[in-house]
């Protein structure tokens, strides 16, 4: 019995040993078929990251892009705007000699004068302002100087006499004010 034994436990060793062989050649091949998928994955990330920076930079361009348009609009906007208004102010400024032209008070007087100051109150509702000149330091940012003259009793750059007044809308010049400018 003892031989049987020992043929036995021989037997058992050998299935053993053809076990651990079995086991390691599984182990080695999930080691490399896991070493195969980590590559892959490492692969997808990679690709993943190059898309997702892509993504970034399109999103980047476009609210750029759409930045620049929405200005572009605004200044389309503000500069058909004063356009207009600059081709409605000679209509104020024959309206405004009309009233210097005379000092009756007489029905077509109120209602000339009527008329200017509805322009005027319309103009400053949509946020079209006269730029002040009279008396007023010489800027030429806004005022167009067309005459000078030397007076001792005045102070230097100072504006004596206003020929057209002078409007803006925002911080756009729409039409700069013409004056005579003393010293």
């Amino acid at each position: 019995m003892t031989e049987e034994i020992k043929e036995t436990i021989n037997n058992v060793d050998e299935i053993e040993n053809e076990l651990n062989e079995v086991n390691e050649d599984i182990i080695n091949e999930n080691e490399e078929n896991n070493q195969e998928i980590l590559n892959e994955l490492e692969k997808k990330t990679k690709e993943c990251e190059e898309y997702l920076e892509l993504i970034k930079r399109t999103k980047a361009e476009f609210d750029n892009f759409r930045k620049r348009t929405q200005k572009e609009k605004e200044t389309i906007y503000d500069d058909g705007f004063a356009e207009a208004i600059k081709n409605l102010l000679p209509v104020l400024d024959n309206l405004e000699r009309a009233l210097a032209s005379t000092n009756e008070k007489t029905p077509l007087y109120e209602g000339i004068e009527m008329t200017v100051k509805l322009f005027k109150d319309t103009l400053n509702k949509i946020g079209v302002e006269e730029i002040p000149a009279l008396n007023e330091k010489f800027d030429p940012n806004v005022h167009n100087a067309v005459m000078h003259i030397e007076d001792e009793n005045l102070e230097q750059n100072i504006i004596v006499e206003e020929f057209i007044k002078g409007y803006k809308y925002k911080d756009k010049i729409i039409r700069y004010s013409m004056v005579k400018v003393a010293n």
